[in-house]
């Protein structure tokens, strides 16, 4: 009896270390100390923005970056440029249109080491119900419990049929920049 309740224990210890190992990639996001921002161009001029409302699920370890998995989530009309004017351009249904489309969506499908120290993270952004492959390259400093996202894309606005088409008034390049706080 003594012998048989041993090995249980030792069963019990390695299947614990086991599952936390399994756990140990899976990361939370700390919403207020994070940030999504965007960078365009409006006549020439740097046209800044952010999102106040987004979530994020990373499944990351820089040790085996190709099992990894991110998928980010933005809600559009929380967009704030900080220009009462320019916001209520963005929530028209030839931009942004939330009312139809009330979140945009990023989903890895593969994700990289690359030779700088850097990751990509390749996947789709879908916008306005319109989904196009993107690239985002992205730093990831992690201590036992907390990390640090760094990452960026370019989009083509135009490209998920986001606003005019002319370009001379708002440019067709966007930068997206996700800056997020984690924990375990």
């Amino acid at each position: 009896m003594r012998v048989k309740l041993k090995w249980i224990l030792l069963f019990l210890l390695i299947t614990s270390s086991v599952i936390k190992a399994a756990d140990a990639k899976e990361w939370q996001l700390v919403a207020d100390e994070s940030n999504v921002r965007f960078i365009g161009a409006l006549e020439g001029a740097p046209f800044r923005g952010r999102f106040d409302v987004f979530s994020a699920t990373i499944d990351f370890d820089p040790q085996d970056p190709e099992s990894g998995k991110i998928t980010g989530v933005v809600k559009m009309n929380s967009a704030d440029s900080g220009d009462a004017e320019y916001d209520a351009y963005l929530m028209e249904e030839d931009w942004f249109n939330p009312a139809q489309y009330v979140n945009s969506k990023f989903i890895s499908n593969t994700i990289e080491s690359l030779n700088n120290g850097n990751y990509a993270a390749h996947g789709e952004l879908t916008i306005v119900g319109i989904s196009q492959p993107v690239t985002m390259v992205f730093e990831f400093n992690a201590t036992d419990t907390k990390a640090e996202f760094s990452g960026s894309f370019e989009i083509k606005r135009l490209l998920f049929g986001i606003g005019w088409e002319a370009t001379n008034w708002v440019a067709d390049d966007v930068s997206v920049q996700v800056e997020l706080e984690l924990v375990q």
